[in-house]
């Protein structure tokens, strides 16, 4: 029999609030983001404090958007507002081994999907303005349905200073992701009418998506790296996937980096 883990414990303490303020539970949201299944409530906490703790600067977490957004409050009335998040069911716990971690619930990821995907709006129109194009290569493996939500807003901008820029993304994207550039640059263009993306993938497959990040990083790493391409008849590395439920396990659909054909692989 192996030894059995004990795991660090913790306490939830609203400490009375009763409400917070939408600016607040986005920021807490949006530092929430850079720790999902990583790091725990303290460490948000530290972040939305601005404090100039050694692990947190090792690991650019002051680089965060909302870093010290909340400076000047005390840490325990920040880590009250993160209980009060987490009790209200925008955040949850998980444990990864003997830690507590965050994740997002249902409901807080649907609010935090749209302030990245602002941001990246953003940041995308400051690259377009300043041609540095390569920025779109950080666009490339982050998830699937927030790239989709950001190319919603994208046609909905009718910013056609953006074309060139979206051609750039194009010629690095995979199927999909592709044909939706593709769609926006019509609109852009033409003016035409553009069909609002279904998400509903994104809600089926949010449940695996937790199963998926309760998985350390470095053996999600692993086997992303170790997927069977039945075209190039080689163990590769898969992109541009989603996580669907597939019990007793999931299931990651995506493309083979090497053809950028459809590759997939079954984790129980």
């Amino acid at each position: 029999m192996g030894k059995k883990v004990k795991r660090v414990g913790y306490e939830l303490n609203a400490d009375g609030i009763e409400s917070l303020p939408d600016s607040e539970i986005k920021s807490i949201l949006r530092g929430a983001d850079d720790l999902i299944m990583s790091g725990g409530r303290a460490m948000l906490a530290k972040i939305l404090a601005g404090s100039k703790d050694k692990k947190l600067l090792e690991l650019n977490l002051d680089q965060s958007p909302v870093y010290g957004a909340f400076k000047g409050i005390s840490q325990k009335e920040i880590l009250a507002k993160i209980d009060w998040m987490i009790l209200q069911d925008y955040l949850e716990i998980e444990y990864n081994y003997r830690l507590p971690l965050l994740v997002f619930t249902e409901k807080g990821w649907e609010i935090e999907r749209e302030i990245y995907a602002d941001e990246l709006m953003e940041k995308l129109i400051e690259a377009a303005e300043n041609h540095t194009y390569e920025f779109v290569e950080t666009l490339k493996e982050r998830n699937r349905g927030m790239i989709l939500l950001l190319l919603d807003k994208i046609a909905e901008s009718g910013n056609k200073e953006l074309i060139t820029i979206l051609k750039a993304w194009q010629m690095i994207e995979f199927k999909k992701v592709k044909a939706k550039i593709q769609e926006v640059m019509d609109v852009l263009e033409n003016g035409k009418d553009q069909p609002k993306t279904e998400n509903k993938q994104e809600v089926i497959s949010f449940g695996a998506n937790k199963k998926w990040f309760a998985i350390p990083a470095a053996i999600r790493k692993e086997l992303e790296r170790n997927v069977w391409c039945s075209h190039c008849t080689e163990v590769v590395q898969i992109v541009d996937y989603i996580v669907k439920d597939s019990p007793p396990g999931i299931v990651l659909e995506g493309k083979c980096r090497k053809c950028g054909k459809d590759a997939a692989r079954f984790i129980e």
